[in-house]
């Protein structure tokens, strides 16, 4: 096979788990609520009164769903145009196939009031177009395949590569496979991103779902991890909560040093990525995020809240970074070493220090060794262990 590419470069494939088994299901209408990621009330004796933990729901058949129906007959006609450049011509495009729609996607919802839907699929879409004259005779028609390897959250909604794939490129087939590509594939990217977006309304993307009686935090204040305890909690309640087992501790003498120990139920490589793999960040911290193992380049979680750069990093054992938290003083960094030990069960240890926290931000809070510890252990060790099942949480 002979082709072109129109679109970006692919970012690299970081997406974990395996692929998972099809089903058919009924969509839902746009102003409905769909039971597949509506999360149940299981009442005041559940584990997720109020949809305050964090769930996650597989939207991965609602997009082959939804593929299907935009990709799929002999007859399904997604762009008649003119062919571009003057000469008269009409071009039609059919788009007759889904052949693939595989990977991860997944619609997560934290605190009972915040959705992000993230994805990682491959897809592969058969076309095929002819191109007639002003008299509606045929004078080119050619198939092909879009190939879609990695249509992800890391860029930009629309910024996804498309490759064009032509089943024969000769005299006969070079004026529809002209416009197969060049006017085809935008006119199928644009049917992508609009089916995204109407998961993301679907879902609630950006909405806040409060329930009854129940509060609503602000998305600044569940996003940021050193702005404010992950959770509300009653006026009895609000002193910070202390380790429930040994597993976890704390420095205790050390003015601006903190340091945190925590077990989780997974392989050192699992639990070292849930800090260095985007997508895995993005996941359990619900907003974009920039991480990266190689020393030197910046990182920043929690929507920028949180920004630094990767000192070292030695792979499922070892990471060092500078870290600030944004309203920190102008230049203030602390140094942020994080140790990997796996057991022999196979479960590992978390040791996290770090140093150099200043005694208050910019806006007079005091208490900012506290703060930081707790976002470190509500904000990411609690909702690791939440999000990717590595152990029951020990400090929400």
């Amino acid at each position: 096979d002979q082709g072109g590419e129109e679109g970006g470069v692919s970012p690299s494939r970081h997406f974990a788990g395996g692929h998972r088994q099809q089903s058919h299901h009924i969509m839902a209408k746009l102003e409905e609520a769909d039971p597949r990621w509506k999360v149940k009330d299981l009442g005041d004796a559940g584990k997720n009164v109020n949809g305050w933990h964090w769930t996650e729901n597989d939207c991965l058949p609602w997009f082959k769903e939804k593929f299907e129906a935009q990709f799929n007959g002999d007859d399904n006609k997604v762009l008649e145009a003119e062919v571009e450049g003057g000469s008269g011509l009409k071009g039609e495009l059919v788009c007759y196939k889904l052949e693939t729609c595989t990977g991860e996607a997944h619609i997560n919802r934290r605190k009972g009031n915040k959705v992000m839907v993230i994805y990682e699929m491959e897809v592969k879409i058969k076309w095929k177009a002819t191109v007639r004259d002003a008299a509606g005779e045929e004078v080119s028609s050619s198939k092909g395949t879009y190939n879609i390897p990695c249509l992800d959250t890391v860029d930009a909604i629309d910024e996804f590569e498309i490759s064009v794939k032509f089943n024969k490129d000769n005299d006969a087939t070079t004026l529809a496979n002209t416009f197969g590509k060049k006017q085809g594939s935008p006119r199928v990217r644009a049917m992508i991103v609009e089916t995204i977006k109407t998961l993301q309304q679907e879902a609630g993307v950006g909405q806040k779902i409060p329930k009854d009686g129940s509060s609503t935090p602000s998305p600044a204040a569940a996003a940021a991890p050193a702005a404010a305890p992950a959770a509300p909690k009653p006026a009895a309640d609000a002193a910070p909560k202390p380790a429930a087992s040994s597993s976890s501790s704390s420095s205790g003498n050390n003015a601006d040093a903190i340091t945190i120990k925590v077990q989780f139920t997974a392989p050192a490589k699992e639990v070292y990525e849930c800090f260095t793999v985007p997508q895995r960040v993005m996941a359990y911290t619900q907003s974009k995020c920039e991480m990266s193992t190689t020393p030197g380049s910046k990182i920043s979680l929690f929507d920028g809240s949180i920004t630094g750069e990767c000192v070292s990093a030695t792979a499922n054992e070892k990471l060092v970074w500078l870290w600030r938290q944004s309203a920190w003083p102008e230049g203030k960094m602390s140094t942020v070493t994080i140790t990997f030990e796996q057991s022999g069960s196979g479960s590992t240890e978390v040791v996290l220090k770090q140093t150099g926290v200043p005694s208050q931000d910019v806006h007079g809070n005091s208490n900012m060794r506290e703060v930081v510890e707790q976002g470190w252990k509500r904000n990411v060790f609690d909702r690791i262990k939440m999000v990717f099942g590595y152990g029951n949480p020990q400090f929400s």
